[in-house]
């Protein structure tokens, strides 16, 4: 790995946060609070790190989110499909509640068992391989620099998982606020700063 260190950000707030439904690779909007998130990340950010590059989940509330970063410093947001979260395939926009419930025991399954996926969706094994994929090839372009990743919360949290526990199925351990700013030393696999949200309080 050629970068030293790797900083993440979680999207703003969308509807589906509030509803508390399951939207991974759905494009779900962010909220007016969402938005407004955004805003005071990018007015604090440099308070965390001058970034060198962001790169981003395409999808909208992630974009938005690495827009309002990138703003600040004069940054195009590079958009890398590899960063989206992990898709319940047909079971998208279905609550929590309802997932925890099943006679399957799916949200157990979802957590203690990397290789289960839902009907045309995907597992923890194939969200880590991805994201280890990106954040490999982003490493080798950019040694030295500053990254900063924005994606989403499960997303970054079997990254974290793997990295500090080489086990994905701890990634509960690691949930973390909208906007929340996470910084990873890579070399000693340390979480340096974990769901830092300064910039929600602080105007």
């Amino acid at each position: 790995m050629e970068l030293e260190k790797i900083y993440f950000v979680r999207h703003g707030q969308t509807y589906a946060n509030i509803d508390k439904v399951w939207h991974g690779q759905t494009d779900t909007e962010l909220t007016p609070e969402g938005y407004e998130q955004t805003r005071k990340l990018g007015a604090y950010f440099s308070n965390y790190i001058t970034p060198t590059v962001i790169y981003s989940s395409p999808l909208q509330r992630a974009r938005i989110t690495a827009e309002a970063i990138g703003q600040g410093f004069n940054l195009e947001v590079i958009q890398d499909p590899r960063l989206m979260e992990l898709d319940l395939g047909d079971w998208e926009g279905q609550t929590f509640e309802s997932l925890s419930s099943t006679g399957s025991n799916t949200l157990h399954e979802l957590v203690h068992n990397p290789d289960f996926c839902s009907p045309n969706g995907e597992s923890q094994n194939v969200v880590k391989a991805r994201m280890l994929a990106a954040i490999k090839e982003i490493g080798e372009k950019h040694k030295n620099e500053s990254v900063v990743i924005v994606s989403h919360g499960v997303a970054i949290s079997i990254a974290l998982a793997h990295y500090l526990h080489d086990d994905t199925t701890q990634w509960p351990k690691y949930s973390k606020s909208n906007t929340a700013f996470s910084e990873l030393c890579l070399n000693s696999k340390q979480l340096l700063r974990f769901n830092q949200s300064d910039h929600l309080t602080t105007e």
